[in-house]
Formats: structure tokens, sequence, C-alpha cells
């Protein structure tokens, strides 16, 4: 497929049921230009950011660690 802007090029071919109250949503925060598809995939990856950063968190506030060399050595790096 053709490579546009760094992104590859998809053809929409799914429809997506959406009530009145979601749809007016979802155009009041699509930017000038954009499509909403192209709203839906921000968002889509604004939650996959977000869910990566609270993993992370709880990763940090839970995680047992121990030094890197120490674990190189277990892995045997």
């Amino acid at each position: 497929m053709a490579e546009v802007k760094g992104k590859q090029l998809e053809i929409a071919n799914k429809r997506v049921a959406l009530t009145p109250s979601t749809w007016a949503a979802l155009s009041n925060i699509k930017a000038p230009g954009k499509s909403l598809g192209d709203t839906v995939a921000d968002l889509i990856t604004e939650h996959q950011r977000r869910t990566l950063e609270r993993d992370l968190d709880e990763i940090d506030e839970n995680g047992d660690f121990i030094p890197w060399e120490e674990a190189r050595k277990e892995l045997g790096l």
C-alpha cells in the first residue's frame, strides 16, 4: 500500500453505529481538517498511552526491582 505522511494508507470498510449524543461529542473534539476516523485513531492512541502510563506507575509502586548488573547475570547477558 502507498505510504502517506508516514502513515499507511488504509481504506475504510467498516461502519460503526453511534448514538446521536456520541456522534455530537466526537464531532466536537474533531480537529478541523481531520476525519472522524482520524479522531477515533487519535483517541485510541491516547487511550493506549494512558494505559501504558498507568501500568508503569503500578509497576513502579508495587514492583520488586533488582540492580541491572544482577539482572544481566541472571539472564546471561
